[in-house]
């Protein structure tokens, strides 16, 4: 992976410092070519488990990035790709209704326009050219503003990694390691198996932290988990969750599909401890079992509170989608056969999900489901566990503000791109081309 050749400086080095890892040392390479998801969504036709900051493996790292800069940019145009206004989207018609069988009448955004944009083939953003099919990245709050309006981008194998900042539309990296690289914080990134999220370590209601996890392959593999989750399984997933109701991401929620397995995870001190546990093979949480394998889960404001304290399991192919706050506040499905949920009937494999903040509102309180391959993308508003599509394109669609989500293996989140505290924009991304969008509603 390149650097850019021009208009940077070096500054300072990062003082980054690893606040949790287990004490055994950290493995090298584990023998495996799968592609893994990473934070964000997994919209492949091939993958099974996909969700917003999932992701799990054997070993968990902790790490803080005090403010630092490894290097920034001299003001000029932008690094790795070309602003881009696009106004031409095109919003289809929605064939679907309400889960109250009621078409939508709510008004938001009725079309979306890429406000950055490479194509396939392209050169990704901010030096980080994305021309690898193992590329994951994730939204992070990396000066500790309380907004996610700093982009992940990593390379499990290789020990890349960059951090961007978006300075007036100009995306450049603030920590840098090309391929191959050192990873980061002492976490060397040299496993295909290897992921990342952000995390609330520090209880500050911050997305400040990167929590990274390896899944486990042989025996002699080191590590021990967190505090009973051993991450011994393939997989294993976690995600950032709101347990207690406090407004912060500072729980870690792990779960292995197939088996019944989640737990709960809090964070007191550095000390980790379950405050909900179910073993393998068990019940899963709230009533639905996580039998089989393509489940998956991710954390929901589904009260508008500002508080992701609500958890979506889903279960892509079958239309079987659940909601839970300690128990079941929407169902389709027992878990088996459902009908999706707002018109959107989550029938195909393919089928993904995570949150974004559609309504400027600050609330990560609207559900975007994709099918990749296909070019369909629908967001859905709650009004009191009423779904309703408010924008979407359906079989044959074209996407969303150009990206046309007609790769097999296309990643999506929500973005802060405005630096407003709002995760209103979507970044869309194709590993192994180059290619990727931002787009705002409108």
């Amino acid at each position: 992976m390149a650097a850019p050749d021009s208009g940077l400086q070096v500054v300072p080095e990062p003082s980054d410092r690893l606040v949790w890892q287990p004490s055994q040392q950290l493995a090298g390479h584990v023998p495996s070519k799968e592609h893994f998801p990473g934070a964000g969504v997994d919209l492949s036709a091939e993958g099974s488990l996909r969700s917003g900051f999932c992701g799990g493996r054997r070993r968990l790292f902790v790490i803080g990035l005090l403010v630092a800069c490894v290097l920034a940019a001299v003001v000029g145009g932008a690094v790795g790709g070309t602003r881009h206004r696009h106004n031409n989207p095109q919003a289809s018609s929605l064939s679907g209704t309400s889960a109250s069988g009621s078409p939508s009448s709510t008004e938001r955004p009725k079309s979306f326009s890429a406000v950055y944009k490479q194509g396939d083939p392209g050169s990704g953003i901010g030096g980080w050219d994305l021309l690898s099919t193992d590329d994951r990245s994730f939204a992070f709050d990396y000066d500790h503003s309380g907004k996610l309006d700093h982009l992940v981008f990593y390379r499990p194998g290789s020990g890349a990694i960059f951090i961007l900042k978006n300075a007036n539309c100009t995306f450049s990296p603030v920590y840098r390691q090309p391929a191959p690289g050192e990873g980061i914080g002492g976490y060397d990134l040299k496993s295909p198996a290897d992921l990342a999220f952000a995390f609330d370590y520090e209880h500050s209601g911050k997305l400040d932290y990167i929590a990274l996890f390896r899944r486990v392959y042989a025996q002699n593999d080191p590590g021990s988990g967190i505090r009973g989750f051993d991450f011994r399984s393939p997989r294993d997933r976690a995600f950032a969750f709101d347990n207690n109701h406090s407004g912060k991401l500072d729980y870690i929620a792990t779960y292995q599909p197939g088996t019944g397995t989640f737990w709960i995870i809090k964070n007191d001190n550095g000390n980790f401890s379950a405050v909900y546990a179910q073993g393998s093979p068990e019940n899963g949480i709230g009533g639905y079992g996580l039998t089989s394998t393509a489940n998956s889960a991710f954390a929901f404001d589904y009260e508008h509170s500002g508080k992701m304290d609500y958890i979506v399991l889903y279960r892509p192919g079958n239309g079987t989608i659940w909601i839970l706050k300690h128990d079941a506040v929407y169902q389709q499905g027992d878990p088996g056969n459902g009908m999706g949920v707002g018109g959107f009937d989550l029938s195909n494999t393919a089928d993904s999900v995570f949150v974004s903040d559609s309504g400027s509102t600050g609330k990560q309180d609207y559900l975007v489901f994709c099918r990749s391959g296909f070019g369909i993308i629908w967001i859905l508003e709650n009004s009191k566990g009423k779904f309703t599509a408010v924008y979407g394109q359906d079989n044959q669609g074209s996407g969303i503000g150009g990206f046309d989500l007609k790769g097999s293996q296309d990643f999506g989140f929500a973005f802060d791109y405005g630096q407003t505290g709002k995760d209103d924009y979507l970044v869309l991304y194709r590993p192994g081309t180059g290619a990727v969008f931002i787009t705002e509603g409108s």
